[in-house]
This record gives structure tokens, sequence and C-alpha cells, in this order.
């Protein structure tokens, strides 16, 4: 009786299984992108005013195959023109090492770009440093870091190649 109690149980449970298999799962036909946003903010030097108030969004949709893109949002400082923020948009890459540390992680502005060259090396959790055009570190006593954001200045969006409207 026993063992017919528990052959019964066992056939039950296998049915219940295989029942499960036949049934597909539903598959969304337009992939979602999980965007993640990250900020970092700082005054880097400027030649001829008091700094650069900089702001630099990395967008990364954590995706192969989608963009992941950046915002750099700057107003130089002390030149009558505080009010004036420029911006520019675009893709990133991250990519490894330079010269001076081959483990470095840089984080790299339009790469296919001629004409930017703008580098930032990761330091820590919290830091940017700004690299030269050819990313490699630039030697100077002035502040050349951004730190980290707690908040991102923007938020994520659904696809990573949207641009977010500037927020201060």
């Amino acid at each position: 009786m026993k063992k017919a109690f528990s052959s019964g149980i066992m056939l039950a449970a296998a049915g219940l299984a295989l029942g499960g298999c036949s049934q597909q799962p539903e598959v969304s036909s337009s992939p979602q992108v999980m965007s993640v946003a990250e900020s970092w903010q700082g005054v880097l030097p400027c030649a001829d005013c008091e700094g650069i108030d900089t702001e630099l969004t990395l967008v990364s949709s954590g995706m192969t195959g989608f963009a992941s893109t950046y915002t750099l949002k700057q107003r130089y400082l002390g030149n009558g023109h505080e009010q004036d923020v420029q911006t520019r948009s675009g893709d990133w890459v991250v990519t490894r090492g330079n010269q001076v540390d081959p483990q470095a992680v840089i984080y790299r502005l339009d790469p296919e770009s001629a004409d930017s060259c703008m580098s930032f090396q990761v330091i820590g959790n919290d830091r940017l440093r700004q690299l030269n055009c050819n990313g490699q570190p630039i030697n100077t006593t002035h502040n050349i870091e951004l730190r980290h954001v707690a908040e991102p200045v923007q938020k994520a969006s659904g696809t990573a190649a949207q641009s977010m409207p500037y927020q201060r």
C-alpha cells in the first residue's frame, strides 16, 4: 500500500514536471535595455578663466551591441559667461592600461572621433582623473579630478542612446 501510494505521488510529480515543460515562456519582440547612469562633477583647470565647472554623466546600456553614451556639461567660471553651459554628448568606451599603469581602467569619450580626445582614468570608486589626448597622465599640480555624485545628475532611461536634459 505504501509502495503504491509513493508510486502514485511520483507519477503525479513527474506529470506536473513534464506538463510545465510544454509551456513556452513569453518572449518580448522588442529588447528591453537596462541603463545605468553614473555622474561625476568637479572644477577642471582653465588657461584663461578661474576654472571649468564640469559635469560628466556616463550611461552604460549593460548589453552588448547597445551604445554607451555620455553627456558632458561645462561652464567657464570667472569669464563673464558663467550662465553659458556648453553641452556635448556621444559614445564612450572602456579601455585598459596606459604607459604608467597597464591595469588602469580608462573611460574614453568619442573613441571614433579625431576631433575629440577626452579620457579619464578611474581612481578608486569615487574619482575620475583627466588624461591627455594619448590616454596618459597629465603632469600638473592643478586639480584634474572629478568626484562621483551619489545620485546621477541624469537618470538612466529606457535606452542608452537617448539623450537626457540638463538638471541643476
